[in-house]
């Protein structure tokens, strides 16, 4: 399929562009003539992809393709009933902890009143899984407008007492439904709301009749990673390909500087970096909260119901 111009993504890297396709995961990107035209117009470097192996693996790739292994968090649907039996006991315990906490999980269509919930869980707190949380200190007006112009999306929002407590975001591509974000109140964190969550992902994709859901990466977070592999996630090895369109990109190849240094590092030593990245992080995002307001608190309507 080839790559619209508004789906194309262009990253400066010290000295050399290298671009991509956000799209990639949802529909299968293979690079043309005239897209490699249109990139070496725009001073691109290096075009990276990934092949879409779960359901559209490419037959005869390039031999000029350079290739570098990736991964993503895969999970296979047939049934609600079958993914049940595939988890194991204790991810079905929390499942039924959260229905009997209270918690329930509907599709909940785009909106202003979903919006404002969500913005108030992006800026409950600025840590999250022993990270600063990127979207903490976020506006209200640019949570509406995402909200608004997800057309490609299916929200599932967890309720307490009619208050949105988590969310999970479905975006909805070629052959798979991909887990965009799930979170939820830390506050209600001892109610398996993430669980219960997952739980209606799979649930609305069974009965949409999606087979693949795509659970982010795997490998560059322990504690995520044990998450998802207990709610059936296994981790699917791609290949990532880079398509070397310049000079300067063949000399950022021969470094090494078009792979991400998390992607490039051996497990090995990877591992024992993990907690220094989370520690700075938090520090930083630490610095940032201390000039952002809290959200105040408004009663629930009856939009919540």
């Amino acid at each position: 399929m080839e790559t619209e111009p508004e789906t194309l993504e262009v990253r400066r890297k010290i000295f050399f562009k290298i671009a991509r396709d956000v799209r990639e995961y949802q529909r299968s990107v293979v690079p043309t003539e005239e897209l490699v035209r249109r990139l070496r117009e725009g001073k691109v470097d290096v075009f990276t992809f990934i092949e879409r192996k779960w359901c559209c693996p490419i037959e005869s790739p390039s031999g000029s393709w350079l290739k570098a292994d990736d991964n993503i968090g895969l999970l296979t649907v047939t049934s609600y009933d079958d993914w049940l039996k595939l988890i194991g006991k204790k991810t079905r315990n929390m499942i039924r902890k959260a229905e009997k906490g209270g918690v329930a999980t509907k599709v909940v269509e785009p909106s202003e009143k979903l919006a404002e919930g969500i913005w108030r869980i992006y800026n409950e707190t600025p840590i999250r899984q022993d990270r600063g949380f990127p979207h903490y200190g976020i506006s209200l007006r640019t949570v509406t407008s995402t909200v608004l112009s997800s057309h490609d999306s299916t929200y599932i929002g967890a309720y307490i007492q009619n208050e949105l407590v988590g969310f999970i975001q479905l975006v909805h591509g070629d052959n798979i439904a991909i887990i965009s974000q799930i979170l939820s109140m830390q506050r209600h964190w001892d109610k398996a709301l993430n669980n219960a969550l997952v739980a209606k992902a799979v649930e609305v994709c069974a009965d949409k009749r999606i087979r693949w859901v795509m659970y982010g990466r795997m490998g560059n977070h322990p504690t995520l990673d044990a998450f998802k592999q207990n709610n059936g996630c296994i981790r699917l090895p791609l290949t990532r390909y880079y398509v070397v369109l310049s000079g300067k990109g063949r000399l950022a190849v021969k470094l090494g500087l078009h792979r991400e240094m998390r992607d490039s590092l051996p497990m090995w030593l990877k591992r024992p970096l993990i907690p220094v990245y989370n520690w700075i992080s938090r520090v930083r995002m630490r610095i940032k909260a201390r000039s952002v307001p809290k959200p105040k608190h408004l009663p629930c309507t009856d939009e919540c119901s």
